[in-house]
């Protein structure tokens, strides 16, 4: 007579831990490479939001919405109502609809600096806040997720 206790294994075991095979394995020139790709999701969502902040908030030198970009919808045809004016000697952008006018600027400034949150849940976000600039300063990637994920969807 042949026992066994317990109860039987009802899958078998996978030789490797991955359960899918990455594309990046694909690529022809990976196994050549000292350093494999790394790919930080929290400085890429940082990049995202200093870019969609800069946009909304038309900060200088942080805004993708530039003469160039505006000169790129004219040659592309479309929207062609947020094309470059000349007024005399100056270039001037109209404003587009995902700007915000300097009301709306104040009110998400002024959210974001009265916002209060738990010790430890992220900076004091209200110091890096300017009132005076109606801008934000010096986020760290964690600050930068926070008012992104959290903020920001419930900001009217």
């Amino acid at each position: 007579m042949d026992t066994q206790f317990g109860k039987p294994f009802a899958h078998t075991l996978v030789k490797s831990g991955w359960k899918k095979r990455s594309v990046f394995l694909e690529l022809p020139y990976w196994k050549s490479l000292y350093v494999r790709h790394f790919l930080d999701v929290m400085h890429i969502e940082k990049n995202v939001f200093e870019s969609v902040i800069g946009t909304l908030l038309n900060i200088q030198g942080k805004s993708k919405d530039g003469l160039k970009a505006r000169k790129d919808l004219i040659a592309m045809g479309i929207r062609t109502e947020l094309g470059p004016l000349k007024k005399g000697k100056r270039t001037y952008l109209p404003p587009a609809a995902y700007t915000l006018s300097r009301k709306e600027k104040k009110t998400l400034c002024k959210f974001l600096s009265e916002v209060k949150v738990p010790e430890g849940y992220s900076l004091d976000i209200r110091r890096l806040v300017s009132m005076k600039d109606l801008k934000l300063k010096s986020l760290k990637t964690h600050d930068c997720h926070v008012i992104m994920e959290h903020f920001l969807p419930i900001v009217r």
